[in-house]
């Protein structure tokens, strides 16, 4: 599909709302890039900018911007609040103080170390999904979180000395 044709016929992808169907349309795009997109979709979450789209597919920006003229970014709710500029946490690596930093309380983070010791996190949403986590609390971790594959073992809490 040429985009730029496509958005003179009046195509347009809602990018919170897509079907697989359409995100297929767009030039360069893989399909575990269109399934990530479509998991995180069904747990909630919404994209509110091209820097979004950009940041959790990892794509160069332009790829991004040869997209930009068929895409809408609705928001269907309220948004989420502002972030400065993200840090990436290796969410496979991170330890309870890394997790704390990200919003995540103790026990939700005790909870992603157990999980991950069964098995690394591929992305954000196998995240969402197995910890059951709210649609805002992964939209504000987009950009800001990466997942390596081959982590080591899990990162545990320090143990506690009696006192």
């Amino acid at each position: 599909m040429e985009v730029r044709l496509a958005a003179e016929l009046g195509w347009r992808l809602d990018v919170n709302r897509a079907g697989a169907g359409d995100w297929q349309r767009l030039p360069g795009i893989r399909q575990e890039q269109v399934d990530l997109l479509l998991r995180l979709q069904a747990g909630g979450v919404q994209l509110s900018g091209s820097d979004d789209l950009q940041r959790l597919l990892e794509v160069p920006p332009s790829l991004v911007e040869s997209w930009l003229p068929v895409l809408v970014f609705r928001w269907y709710g309220e948004p989420a609040a502002p972030t400065g500029a993200p840090a990436r946490v290796d969410l496979n690596r991170a330890g309870q103080v890394q997790l704390e930093r990200l919003g995540l309380s103790r026990d939700r983070g005790e909870r992603l170390l157990r999980e991950r010791a069964r098995r690394p996190f591929r992305d954000l949403a196998d995240l969402q999904q197995r910890l059951q986590l709210p649609p805002d609390l992964v939209e504000g971790w987009i950009g800001k979180v990466m997942f390596t594959p081959d982590a080591p073992g899990p990162v545990l809490p320090p143990a506690r000395r009696p006192g």
